[in-house]
């Protein structure tokens, strides 16, 4: 007959919470990185999707008329997310050193 020991209880719950935070750390939690100053410098296209290249990372442009305005070689501010093993995708661009506050209007 087996008997349980204390030790095993704890090293148990500990291995189990440490698998859960690993999960929720690698598959659960949404990573934002927020570039300014990133040179856009490759747009792409397949079947799957619209892409871009920003210093050597490739992005998912989610609407095509987005990709289609960004040209290769300009400096934009970007911001995108990705979570696991997704392939990060764009949240925010704007063009680098564009203060949208500054300007006159009509």
């Amino acid at each position: 007959m087996l008997k349980s020991h204390p030790f095993n209880w704890i090293a148990g719950s500990v291995l189990i919470i440490a698998v859960c935070i690993w999960l929720y750390m690698s598959f659960g939690y949404i990573y934002e990185e927020h570039v300014t100053e990133a040179t856009l410098e490759e747009k792409s296209h397949d079947d799957e999707g619209y892409y871009v290249t920003i210093d050597g990372e490739e992005i998912v442009v989610e609407d095509e008329s987005l990709w289609m305005v960004l040209e290769e070689d300009e400096d934009y501010e970007v911001t995108y997310e990705w979570y696991g093993k997704k392939q990060p995708y764009m949240v925010d661009i704007n063009q680098a050193h564009d203060d949208d506050s500054v300007g006159g209007s009509h």
